[in-house]
């Protein structure tokens, strides 16, 4: 018996792959004929073979796989031109095969993420070229690599190349071009070509993931990392302003799968390393350190210092402090330096939902797990889960300053969901943004896969793209799923979702946006590979059509680099420090220079951690009766490639109290001890940290207890010198209605006396 949604499958297999500039009327899919849809640039898109893996390259996190689970080949670079004809940009180059042949050998390729020149002219993006060879190849050596595409107008000829200087034995992906030409990518190469700690893991699942942001200088000839992200950073672009914006996923939290194997009969098996050197040894740690205090559990595993545990079973639990399981995907910014990274804007939770933060301590009725009632974009706010965010952003090319995304949970929708939309140049109060969401909210809560689908769901979209006549084209899927007792072939794929380029309509039936006619009338490709089976595995059907870019020329924006506050320059001045001379030192030294003014200020929005601060003999800021903390410390952590498990290759990011390691082999003598620096009696705080690797701190109290957190990683240039004016950015005021803080630091001053003696 054939089900209604194998009849879907078919009449979408019988799609035309498109029409030609001749035709006057679009693809025909069943018996119904589309009119050709007409734009005012040509679009270039990338389809790949719908998969269902972890590590695919549609997911959300670790979407860099290269195993033939991960990445089948047989995907293509596409143009498709106002005419409606297209043409396949890479077939016509010389790459990749054609439909029914076998995707083994150096032919095959799959595609992902261009990027449009400012020109307009040209066109990068990473490939990953190479399929198994035989059954039981595991074409181990295929990685994504960025190249470049020329010729693209449709009676042109194709050219691509392979941008050099990148290295072939890391996956390079996510490139963008730099205001000046620079390429800008999402590498998972080592922190500090730290080999031996490859491939990083993730803070969740301990997942393979990216390492962070890095950089071409193709005058320079150069290759170097601008960004350090324990969990990884993801879908870069360079809006008009210069600012390099990301995605990053934050999972500033204790290792669960040690936590696992504690607690919950795991079989991770972890382990700890003593430090990062290539020499050292899986290490098995005492129960108690020299003074008493438990440190390791019965195997040898060290329990975490950072943040709170996130184990009611954990023993080194503070029995007054809620447990800590952050997790949240969030929208940064970074210069094209690397330096004042910070989220877009120091837009948070507040603003724009996200991950659950509970009060910190049990015992104070000050603090709470409500948001406050001070933004604008409540309405949205309330929507946004835990477990989800906003990605693949991109500015509205005509609108400076106004971007739209996906909202996307994280796990199961190949990063796809709701498509929104919010205006934030740089300087605007996220507190003032009110978001639009042009999809219904229900798109997140779909019932069980073999259920009947809500009235409301329309299916789930990503890749938004503002076009020049101002519509909206997206990547569209309704999902479908095979039923089970569908009679296939058992070696055939069976995609949950398939998407294709579609424009947004109104919805008839209410106040939301809905997916259109298709673009292309759908791609079809037979596509054969080998595995471990006797036989090679088959797909026959439509693509993804997903990675959409309109290709126009925009204006070039200016490279934003690292500025010195002219507060903390009058500082060095007054000092006689020469900035450039210091800046030289530190970059010599890899190192950079944080700055606050007054750590008791907090944002009025937060109200999870404790706000009502007092330095001891010195500044205070008690916005509200009850408890009182007196704070002496600021102590930082860096993230270190120690952690390891006996069942999964490379390291994952421990916290640290930052040390001596073969990077920064003298950082010490900057601090007091385990990482602390002392907080000047006006507030204020200054430290030299390492450049380059992500670091996060906290407010300590004189015994050395955790008072305030930091909740994610952020790393700094070298030669940075970088204000933060209170420990946590004010938006609008304080708790108790105070501006953010323009004090000289005294801090500052303290700490430059220092190294004077000491550089």
């Amino acid at each position: 018996m054939i089900t209604h949604s194998w009849f879907f499958i078919f009449i979408i297999f019988t799609a035309c792959s498109g029409p030609d500039s001749s035709e006057t009327t679009g693809p025909k899919i069943g018996n119904v004929i589309y009119p050709i849809i007409i734009t005012s640039n040509p679009i270039v898109f990338v389809t790949t073979v719908p998969v269902v893996s972890m590590q695919g390259q549609l997911n959300a996190f670790g979407n860099h796989g290269t195993s033939i689970v991960d990445s089948i080949p047989g995907g293509d670079l596409y143009i498709r031109y106002p005419s409606g004809a297209l043409k396949n940009l890479t077939e016509s180059a010389g790459y990749g095969v054609k439909s029914s042949g076998i995707q083994e050998g150096k032919k095959p390729i799959a595609v992902r993420q261009p990027t449009v020149h400012w020109s307009g002219n040209k066109v990068i993006f990473s490939m990953l070229v190479g399929g198994p060879k035989e059954r039981f190849d595991r074409a181990a050596e295929r990685r994504w690599q960025i190249y470049e595409a020329f010729g693209l107008g449709e009676n042109d000829v194709v050219t691509i190349r392979k941008i050099p200087y990148q290295s072939s034995k890391y996956n390079n992906f996510s490139p963008v071009y730099g205001a000046n030409d620079d390429i800008f990518f999402v590498s998972d190469a080592p922190l500090y070509d730290m080999k031996h700690t490859y491939p990083q893991l993730d803070e969740y699942e301990s997942t393979p993931t990216n390492t962070g942001i890095w950089k071409i200088d193709l005058n320079a000839k150069k290759v170097s990392m601008i960004q350090h992200a324990p969990s990884g950073s993801f879908d870069l672009y360079v809006d008009s302003f210069g600012r390099i914006l990301f995605t990053k996923w934050d999972h500033l939290k204790r290792d669960q799968q040690a936590d696992a194997d504690r607690y919950d009969n795991g079989k991770y098996k972890a382990f700890d390393f003593p430090n990062e050197n290539p020499d050292a040894k899986q290490t098995s740690f005492p129960e108690f350190d020299e003074n008493g205090k438990l440190i390791a559990d019965k195997n040898g595993v060290l329990y975490e210092l950072f943040p709170e545990a996130r184990s009611i079973k954990d023993p080194t639990k503070d029995p007054n402090e809620s447990i800590n399981n952050l997790n949240q995907f969030f929208v940064w910014q970074i210069n094209e330096d690397g330096s004042e990274e910070e989220t877009m804007n120091h837009v948070g939770r507040h603003e724009f939902g996200g991950s659950y933060m509970p009060p910190v301590f049990l015992d104070d009725p000050n603090l709470t797990d409500r948001l406050p009632l001070y933004s604008a974009n409540i309405k949205m706010r309330e929507t946004f889960a835990g477990n989800a965010g906003i990605f693949q952003l991109k500015e509205d090319i005509d609108n400076p300053g106004t971007y739209m995304g996906t909202y996307a949970m994280e796990f199961g929708r190949e990063t796809a969901g709701r498509i929104v939309e919010f205006n934030l140049p740089p300087g605007k109060n996220p507190e003032t943004v009110v978001m639009t969401d042009y999809t219904n909210p229900t798109l997140d809560y779909y019932p069980d896969r073999t259920t009947e689908k809500l009235p409301s769901m329309t299916g789930h979209y990503r890749n938004p793209l503002r076009l020049t006549d101002r519509t909206i084209l997206v990547s569209h899927t309704p999902e479908y799923r095979l039923n089970e007792d569908d009679s296939i072939d058992p070696g055939t794929t069976r995609p949950r979702y398939i998407f294709q380029l579609k424009k947004l309509i109104p919805n008839p039936l209410g106040a939301d946006m809905i997916a259109g006619a298709p673009f292309t009338g759908g791609i079809v490709k037979h596509i054969r590979w080998w595995t471990d089976a006797e036989k090679p595995k088959e797909y026959l059907g439509p693509l993804n059509e997903v990675d959409a870019v309109e290709l126009r020329p925009r204006p070039r924006p200016i490279a934003k680099m690292m500025a010195t506050n002219p507060i903390e320059k009058s500082v060095l001045d007054e000092e006689g420090v020469d900035e450039q001379e210091l800046k030289k030192w530190m970059m010599e030294k890899k190192l950079a220079l944080i700055v606050s003014r007054n750590v008791t200020m907090r944002d009025r929005a937060d109200v999870s951690q404790p706000f009502n601060l007092r330095i001891p003999g010195g500044t205070q800021n008690v916005p509200t009766g009850g408890k009182i903390y007196d704070i002496s410390k600021l102590q930082f952590f860096q993230g270190e490639l120690t952690r390891s498990y006996l069942k999964q290759s490379g390291r994952r990011v421990y916290s640290r109290p930052v040390r001596n390691t073969l990077t920064h082999p003298d950082i010490e003598k900057f601090y007091t001890d385990k990482g602390n620096v002392e907080l000047g009696l006006d507030g204020s705080m200054a430290a030299f940290v390492p450049a380059g690797r992500a670091l996060s701190w906290q407010l300590v109290d004189p015994d050395g207890k955790a008072v305030v957190r930091e909740r994610v990683w952020v790393s700094f240039a070298p030669g940075e010198i970088r204000t933060c004016a209170s420990c946590h950015g004010i938006n609008s005021v304080t708790h108790n209605n105070l501006p953010e803080p323009i004090n000289k630091p005294e801090a500052l001053r303290n700490l430059i006396k220092n190294w004077k003696n000491l550089k």
